[in-house]
């Protein structure tokens, strides 16, 4: 007797009263599907390389920003959450740095279209799968702007099946995801502390009693002003009368709340899907938070065998209101203010006596350190709890994306599609600084408007033609043609001397301090065509061409022609595979192409220059007339940035697909890359952007997955992901080559080394009284170089001290699943790689920055009586704590960012209820992360350098799902 089911190996058994037949999983049919560029493909017969992210891994995570789900999901995906704001989006990163003065972001696909709109207007819940595109023979299609990579995004649609409405909806809570640095709490440790700088500085203890408070203008102790500490540096007995905690006042806990209502369906003869979404993302301060209404409709129509009509149209409001959460001289920037300002100064106001001050309103009062109870020697006429409550800085999204397409069947073998994408952001940007204190006080309060808004149009036309010869030959041959442009407008104005602190609009203010106003233009006119042709199911070629033309260059230089070529064999369909049985698959692929990059930035910014060939003017007031200078001299003779792709990959299935592994190693030389090249002074030009450096990202990177075998209704799988890299500049202009090019304050580009190596000083510990040291480089009579310290800072010699990517990093997850039970974990880490802790280091001051809170670890100084201690003795030395590799630290972490535990109730509960599914879970993101130092979380750091970035958050909710 013969049994089968569809997307089952049909089984024979023989006939017996009692029969159990188990089914197995039929390979062919069941095969992974990935979107590739202009269609899709069987992962064992795809040439490239790609991996997928689905939608049951998408969905476990609680992210208002889709590129949040890549974190550990895909070999070869770098990842970095700089800021943990809700609604920003993640750096995303596919086999190293892709460019140096240019985005080093992937091109983002989503349903067959480039899509230039903002990630974070896009549903998690919407997304039917994910497919990271990494080579040329998978990226080469998309022409210039896949230079860094593709991340092709696929919505959800409809099915031929009767209409089903879905409901998922969670709540939950926000809190901050990563401590505070270990830095001093107690009023009176500080106070004694600092009574050490003042004696090391002064030379007695009774100076230091003495000269105190003068120098830190707080007193919170019930003694008098020259009494907080005795001669010998001790505390005295005296009550505290106020202590309060910067955290706790300035960061709490916000709410999460996310729902989606889907209804999907359809017939034969037409699909649809709708989705209606609403996001409420609180953060972790006041004014953060993140909220977004979102609306998706998508259809598929047959009008007859010959033609097919699909299209969708997506809508999304978004309002992010945030704080201005960068840098380490920001003063309102919470996450730097309080682990920065010194415990003895109180977040609200006090009397003498130690009372709280109170509003007329019955407020409390906060204090500014402005002299009105006090002369805060850091941070005067600041308080970042006041001021999160006062300023304000919101943005509003209007996004718009919408896809529409037709395809004509036509003399069997031929297929023509015509496809459009039109993708619009309208934004506005509100900021108001109130006149009361802080930053804008001397102004009178400022406020900035900007108003943006962005438009591209995708248009191509594709004539494909397949073909089957003799039942082992596969023909496939796709040409087409595509059109895109891009357009860009912006108004931005800014007004100061407002009236009311509490009205931010401009009716409010009175002096027009600044407008401006420009707008960009973008076209890239594409010819392409790709041929895949696969032999008896085992042998598989591909080759792609495109020819692109970009109004970035000069007409010259304006057209680029970029290619691939790529085969696989199947190694375990061959017969001498045939009683192998334990191998179920077994395929061997490599590639090799090229793509193009058009894109690189205005010098020592992150704004793409449109217009880069042509030299560019700006036009200013000077006393009513015309005042005309240049900023940015244009090269004519730009042109592309090339990208030479080599990747060769190993794909195994074992034990009937208990064991999976896939590994690749890759090669990526990139030439002509476009740069900003310093000028010497003499030139009159600080730069000039040319095609100038050649770099290499050589490595490799796998996935293993294991399937456990379990009792009857258990599944249990792992999954284990890593990559490993390295980046090399291998050419760069002949007289930039002993000197190198400074990159930024810490990096240097030399030949042979990364783009991220450190170069600067390195530290050689402390001379016998304490004070810093310092390696140079001196040479001797012979003219021989041999290496000594100095205590001055300015003479010290820059070296190598480090680079700040990693040597390793990955994902690991495993899900595990029992009848209804279902429970995973999801985990990232990194292994190897240099930060500079800007925030350790600033903490670590000795003394120099009165009224600057310190790092406990400096309760370790150098004294008379730890004469072993790497720390500087604490005398208020400004160079104690200046960059150097005493600073560095790994970047290793391990990360565990999901963990979700779910049951889905049997269908005979539910069928009374006329509910065909119900699962409710628990779910919790960004669950623990350990790393060299509490505080420093390395995950926001790609390149190298904290910055007191807003804190990751830590999600945990609680969801149910209904279907009907």
């Amino acid at each position: 007797m013969q049994i089968s089911f569809i997307g089952m190996q049909t089984q024979e058994v023989a006939i017996k009263p009692n029969v159990r037949v188990v089914m197995k999983a039929e390979a062919e049919q069941l095969e992974e599907v990935m979107v590739v560029a202009y269609g899709t493909a069987k992962k064992s017969s795809f040439t490239g390389s790609a991996s997928t992210v689905s939608s049951k891994s998408i969905e476990k995570l609680q992210v208002s920003n889709v590129s949040r789900a890549l974190e550990g999901a895909a070999p070869g995906v770098q990842v970095a959450m700089q800021s943990g704001q809700p609604g920003e989006s993640a750096t995303v990163r596919i086999r190293g740095i892709g460019s140096i003065n240019s985005s080093a972001a992937p091109l983002y696909v989503v349903d067959g279209m480039p899509y230039d709109g903002s990630i974070s207007a896009i549903n998690p819940s919407d997304i039917e799968s994910i497919s990271v595109l990494k080579d040329a023979a998978s990226t080469s299609l998309y022409g210039s702007r896949a230079a860094n990579g593709v991340v092709v995004i696929t919505t959800k649609r409809g099915n031929s099946q009767k209409s089903k409405v879905t409901l998922d909806a969670r709540m939950g809570i926000n809190s901050r995801g990563i401590p505070e640095y270990d830095i001093m709490k107690s009023p009176g440790e500080y106070m004694t502390t600092y009574w050490t700088v003042l004696k090391n500085q002064l030379g007695s203890g009774e100076k230091a009693s003495a000269g105190l408070f003068g120098k830190l203008g707080y007193n919170p102790y019930d003694t008098d002003n020259g009494a907080i500490v005795d001669t010998n540096g001790n505390l005295t007995s005296a009550k505290l009368l106020y202590q309060d905690d910067w955290e706790k006042e300035a960061i709490s806990n916000g709410t999460r709340q996310e729902y989606t209502l889907t209804v999907q369906g359809g017939s034969d003869k037409s699909t649809h899907f709708l989705s209606l979404g609403y996001l409420d993302d609180e953060g972790i301060i006041s004014n953060s938070d993140y909220t977004r209404l979102s609306l998706r409709a998508s259809g598929d129509y047959t009008v007859n065998e010959f033609i097919k009509l699909n299209g969708s149209v997506a809508y999304a409001r978004g309002e992010q209101n945030s704080q201005a959460i960068s840098g380490l001289s920001n003063y309102v920037n919470t996450f730097m203010f309080t682990q920065y300002v010194a415990p003895i100064y109180p977040v609200y106001a006090y009397d003498g006596k130690g009372t709280p001050v109170y509003n007329e309103d019955g407020s409390r009062r906060y204090d500014f350190g402005d002299g009105t109870y006090g002369n805060r020697a850091w941070g005067s006429n600041q308080n970042v709890v006041a001021s999160d409550a006062a300023n304000q800085n919101q943005i509003i999204s209007d996004n718009v994306s919408s896809r529409f397409g037709v395809n004509i069947t036509f003399l069997k073998d031929f297929k023509f599609s015509g496809n459009m994408g039109y993708d619009m952001t309208n934004q506005m940007q509100n900021r108001f600084m109130t006149p009361s204190f802080g930053d804008a006080a001397a102004s009178g309060g400022r406020g900035y408007k900007y108003r943006t808004r962005s438009q591209t149009y995708t248009i191509n036309e594709l004539l494909n033609y397949t073909k089957e010869i003799a039942g082992k030959h596969h023909l496939d041959i796709l040409v087409g043609h595509e059109n895109y442009k891009y357009m860009y407008n912006y108004l931005y104005n800014a007004k100061t001397k407002f009236f009311d602190d509490l009205v931010p609009e401009y009716s409010n203010a009175i002096t027009m301090e600044d407008m401006n106003s420009y707008s960009n233009e973008y076209t890239i006119e594409s010819y392409l065509g790709r041929l895949n042709y696969d032999y008896d199911d085992k042998y598989y070629f591909s080759g792609s061409l495109r020819r692109d033309g970009s109004s970035r260059f000069a007409k010259d230089n304006r057209w680029g022609t970029f290619w691939s070529l790529g085969g696989s064999w199947r190694i375990s369909k061959e017969t001498f595979m045939e009683n192998v049985s334990w191998i179920s698959n077994l395929t061997l692929r490599a590639s090799y192409g090229s793509v193009g990059n058009d894109d690189i930035y205005y010098p020592t910014t992150t704004t793409s220059n449109y217009y880069a060939y042509k030299t560019q003017y700006s036009v200013s007031n000077s006393d009513g007339s015309f005042a005309v200078s240049k900023y940015y001299h244009g090269n004519p003779d730009l042109t592309w940035e090339t990208s030479y792709n080599f990747n060769v990959g190993l794909s195994a299935s074992l034990w009937d697909n208990l064991l999976n592994i896939d590994f690749e190693y890759f090669n990526k030389k990139t030439e002509d890359m476009l740069y900003n090249v310093p000028q010497p002074m003499s030139s009159g030009l600080s730069y000039i952007s040319k095609n100038a450096l050649t770099m290499t990202n050589k490595g490799f990177e796998f996935t293993l997955g294991i399937n456990i075998p379990m009792p009857r209704d258990m599944k249990w799988n792992w999954t284990l992901t890593g990559t490993h890299y390295k980046n090399k500049v291998t050419d760069i202009p002949e007289d930039k080559r002993e000197a190198g090019i400074t990159h930024s304050t810490y990096y240097n580009i030399r030949e042979g080394k990364s783009v991220y190596d450190f170069y600067y000083y390195r530290y050689a510990g402390l001379d016998e009284k304490g004070h810093s040291l310092w390696y140079r480089d001196s040479k001797d009579k012979e003219g021989n170089i041999t290496l000594e310290t100095t205590d001055d800072y300015s003479k010290a010699t820059k070296y190598y001290i480090g680079t700040a990517l990693p040597d390793f990093q990955g994902g690991i997850s495993t899900e595990f699943s029992w009848k209804g039970l279902d429970f995973s974990i999801a985990a990232n880490y990194q292994l190897g790689g240099k930060i500079y802790d800007s925030m350790y280091a600033s903490l670590m001051h000795a003394g120099s920055d009165a009224g600057r809170n310190w790092h406990q670890d400096i309760r370790n100084a150098w004294s008379e009586t730890n004469t072993t201690s790497n720390i500087p003795v604490l005398n208020g030395n400004q160079n104690a704590n200046t960059f150097s590799d005493r600073f560095l630290i790994s970047a290793t972490f391990f990360n565990i960012r999901n963990i979700t535990l779910g049951y889905t109730f049997p269908k005979s509960w539910l069928k009374p209820a006329a509910i065909e599914n119900a699962r409710i879970y628990f779910a919790a993101d960004n669950v623990a992360l350990w790393s060299k130092r509490k505080g420093m979380d390395p995950r926001q750091y790609i390149y190298g350098q904290s910055q007191a970035n807003y804190s990751a958050i830590r999600s945990i909710s609680v969801g149910l799902s209904l279907t009907f």
